[in-house]
């Protein structure tokens, strides 16, 4: 029970102060214990902090790792990533706010995690192939699944971040509203996610068609040039 009662205290002063201007000694306060016993847990605030993205994500990771690997269309892969993060999220929607944190304090930080909950990016390698096949873009997929993962994590995330200010203006402050608008909006995330691929594909092929025209108008600029100078030869000749 202390150990939970220190994380959750951390997460309390965390919130509060900042990751920078928190001290063992706040924790120590919110938590009700010495900085004795508090030191024996954790030996300083980034090991709690990590201790905290560590219980909350750790055992989400290989899920998504494997939702990545099923061997099924994007859109439906997308759908249970949806399904599973608004779980975790709805469960702790708290993380996303020490997710940001991290992100502008050290991004390393998580990379470092998923790697010690699944090894190296396998998964993504294979990610970016299918999301090549399915969506016809040839060549680097980097841009391509940054903007699926921006746009994913986006919609999913950010009513967390904002969850204040969307219970004060929309929800009147009613505590069940915000997961029932969280839960209402899971078809709408899988849709835009559909919606996203399909302009992906037709960008994938229209920027393909100038390309290939512009090789083809090249070669019939290129043989116009010969037959003027051939004609021009032989009025010379002539």
């Amino acid at each position: 029970m202390t150990e939970q009662t220190i994380l959750h205290a951390a997460k309390t002063v965390f919130l509060r102060k900042g990751l920078g201007a928190t001290t063992m000694q706040d924790i120590a306060a919110e938590a009700k214990i010495s900085r004795t016993l508090l030191h024996y847990y954790y030996r300083n605030k980034d090991t709690l902090f990590r201790a905290i993205l560590d219980s909350a994500v750790g055992e989400f990771i290989p899920k998504v790792a494997m939702l990545i690997e099923l061997d099924i269309p994007l859109i439906e892969k997308a759908g249970l990533l949806v399904d599973g993060y608004l779980a975790l999220l709805l469960e702790d929607p708290l993380l996303p706010h020490f997710m940001v944190m991290e992100i502008q304090r050290d991004p390393r930080v998580l990379v470092q995690l998923f790697r010690d909950k699944r090894g190296e990016f396998g998964e993504v390698s294979r990610l970016k192939a299918q999301i090549g096949k399915e969506l016809c873009i040839e060549g680097d997929t980097d841009a391509a699944l940054a903007h699926i993962f921006t746009s994913l994590y986006g919609m999913l995330i950010f009513p967390f971040l904002a969850k204040p200010a969307l219970d004060e203006v929309f929800f009147d402050n009613n505590p069940d509203a915000f997961r029932a608008f969280m839960m209402e909006r899971k078809p709408y995330i899988v849709s835009m996610m559909q919606t996203l691929f399909a302009s992906m594909k037709r960008a994938a092929a229209t920027s393909a068609v100038p390309a290939s025209s512009s090789v083809k108008n090249k070669t019939a600029r290129a043989k116009t040039k010969v037959a003027v100078s051939g004609r021009k030869a032989a009025r010379a000749a002539a």
